[in-house]
């Protein structure tokens, strides 16, 4: 750890998780001072347009929460198609999977797996935090990654999922090791689409300067061991930096009116979305499943078990469709997406 960043824990830091759906953004924020998260909190914006950019409500937020704070971590979740994740490491292991290591920005986990993303997609993320800067970006499945060695370890390969409120992703690992990896999207891409200047993968080149997917070692020069404490002036005067305001306090929210009998029309609209999303996740992880099974590049076996990480909401009835047609258990544990980020933020910054 450089001196500078030692000098830094003794002051607020503040990291925010963003998660971008269709219809809304969540944004989750711990405040850590001295090794100790001293407040948390979390805002919900609801889109108002549908735009390449992003919403003016969060934008505006994050850059308040950025004159609050001295020392502000903003991490992404990433929810776009251009990613995936292999067995292996290196270029032999991609070829393998037919994906092109020079167009793609990879990861190794444990020295044994790669998530990966087009750089199309890493720069579609920096260009909708342009104004106010990105610190991390994170693969869903290194997220998924660290629920599961969290848990017990299985030695057999077993069926993982990552559900969140507009993708989901799948992961068959024995142990820490991954033998197949797939993402999908639930939802259009109506909001934040990603391709109007760039179509394929081959005319983006690398971008730098970022923390990708979870991996420190692409993170900006700015907390560089030969950093000296002249740069804190940067930032603002050591004495302002202790004190803060209470922005993050203040409740942004409105409650709108509503006439009789629309909670009922949109509780009915809701479930028959909640079904559709449903239905889909169980092609979708069928497909992945046949994949697995009658691909030659995976070495399959027989999976007993799908533990489903679930991040949204995920109905009764196809867990029972899962369970019946699949003859497999499924296990299901709920969990908190953005928190996590951000626990894997302060662990990517300060170890």
């Amino acid at each position: 750890m450089s001196l500078r960043t030692g000098i830094q824990k003794k002051f607020q830091n503040l990291f925010v998780a963003v998660i971008l759906n269709e219809s809304e953004s969540i944004l989750r924020a711990k405040v850590l001072k001295d090794g100790v998260i001293k407040k948390t909190f979390t805002k919900t914006f609801t889109h108002t347009q549908s735009s390449e950019t992003l919403e003016s409500s969060v934008e505006n937020y994050l850059i308040a929460l950025q004159d609050e704070y001295a020392f502000v971590y903003i991490a992404f979740f990433l929810g776009a198609m251009g990613q995936g994740a292999i067995e292996g490491v290196g270029k032999s292991a991609f070829s393998k999977h037919n994906v092109d290591m020079d167009n793609v920005f990879s990861v190794p986990v444990g020295k044994q797996w790669s998530a990966y993303a087009s750089y199309i997609e890493i720069k579609w993320a920096k260009n909708l935090f342009s104004e106010t800067g990105l610190d991390l970006i994170f693969s869903p499945f290194v997220i998924l990654n660290d629920f599961v060695v969290s848990q017990k370890l299985k030695n057999k390969p077993t069926c993982y999922l990552l559900n969140s409120q507009d993708n989901f992703c799948v992961a068959i690992m024995q142990e820490k090791k991954l033998h197949f990896g797939a993402f999908f999207k639930t939802q259009s891409d109506a909001i934040f689409a990603n391709n109007s200047e760039i179509n394929d993968w081959e005319s983006e080149e690398k971008e730098e300067g970022i923390t990708a997917l979870g991996d420190i070692t692409v993170l900006s020069d700015a907390y560089d061991d030969d950093d000296d404490l002249s740069d804190l002036g940067e930032l603002g005067d050591l004495d302002e930096m202790s004190s803060v305001d209470s922005f993050s306090d203040v409740d942004t929210s409105k409650t709108l009116g509503h006439f009789k009998g629309f909670d009922t029309v949109r509780q009915e609209d809701t479930s028959l979305e909640l079904y559709g999303r449903d239905l889909l996740i169980y092609k979708y992880l069928k497909s992945s499943l046949e994949e697995y099974y009658h691909n030659p590049s995976y070495e399959s076996a027989f999976i007993e078990e799908i533990i489903i990480f679930d991040g949204y909401e995920i109905g009764s009835d196809v867990i029972r469709q899962l369970e019946d047609d699949f003859m497999m258990d499924v296990e299901i544990h709920k969990v908190d997406i953005s928190d996590r980020m951000c626990d894997l933020a302060i662990k990517e910054v300060f170890g």
